[in-house]
């Protein structure tokens, strides 16, 4: 499910998954009822409907390219490493990724006049960076400094850019027009790992990520399986879940108990 690795890491996790669902569903009935004209309404109207997808055919095709690489790879890779490194280790993995972001949160709510949800990410990177020894334990978590997901693409909508048609990723997964152009940027301007890391760290860490990310939605594949056409719940699931974030209407996330982290500054 190499499709929904980037969609959800991005912008939810387990504790969410359930709201996405909710989401996926009302918006393919809201989906639904936008796309039928109304009674006698004839052509003119009937070409005035908003299609969020016009690029189907080739959405469909990276779709099912991304699922067998993942059926292949990614799935693999992913249940390996969930099955050779233990679970501190994984949870410190992706604590130390979540930390990477976090200036990238703090450029993006300013650009965006969120200065409190600057000024959380910034308590979070300095209390993580150095209590948490180089964000490798969530220390801000404890302390009831909230995670915040700030990205490029937020920033763009808040401006007042459109999100253009739905567009699927070789790789990465779900996106849109507008997000898809923001990858590129983000990547040489405000993505810690290809800043802090360089030459082949910078790729073995990149890789390390991708298969953090994908480990962290094992599972959650079930929910695509009873789907008519996992393709469009996947779709409208996406569309919706990042309109909750661009509009903080999502629930503050509330930190996963770590009995390892506990122990530890227990002591």
């Amino acid at each position: 499910m190499l499709s929904i690795l980037y969609s959800l890491s991005r912008t939810i996790t387990r504790s969410r998954f359930s709201i996405l669902v909710l989401c996926a569903l009302l918006g393919a009935c809201a989906s639904t009822n936008s796309t039928r004209p109304e009674p006698g309404a004839g052509e003119a109207a009937s070409e005035q409907i908003f299609n969020p997808d016009p690029f189907e055919a080739f959405n469909r095709d990276m779709y099912a390219f991304n699922e067998g690489f993942d059926k292949a790879i990614g799935k693999p890779v992913a249940t390996t490493y969930v099955k050779i490194v233990p679970a501190p280790v994984r949870r410190s993995v992706t604590n130390f990724f979540n930390n990477l972001w976090e200036p990238n949160s703090i450029i993006n709510a300013l650009l965006q006049g969120k200065f409190h949800k600057a000024a959380s990410s910034s308590a979070r990177l300095i209390i993580n960076s150095t209590a948490g020894i180089l964000g490798l334990f969530d220390v801000a978590a404890k302390l009831d400094v909230p995670r915040q997901q700030e990205d490029l693409g937020q920033t763009l909508a808040v401006w007042g850019v459109k999100d253009g048609p739905y567009l699927m990723l070789p790789f990465l997964g779900p996106s849109n027009v507008r997000d898809a152009t923001t990858l590129a940027v983000e990547w040489v301007s405000t993505d810690m790992v290809p800043i802090v890391f360089d030459g082949t760290e910078r790729w073995v860490i990149g890789g390390v990520r991708l298969i953090d990310a994908r480990a962290s939605v094992l599972g959650l594949e079930e929910a695509l399986q009873f789907q008519v056409d996992p393709y469009i719940f996947l779709r409208e699931s996406y569309r919706q879940s990042r309109l909750v974030q661009i509009n903080d209407g999502a629930p503050q996330l509330e930190a996963e108990e770590d009995p390892f982290e506990d122990a530890l500054f227990a002591e």
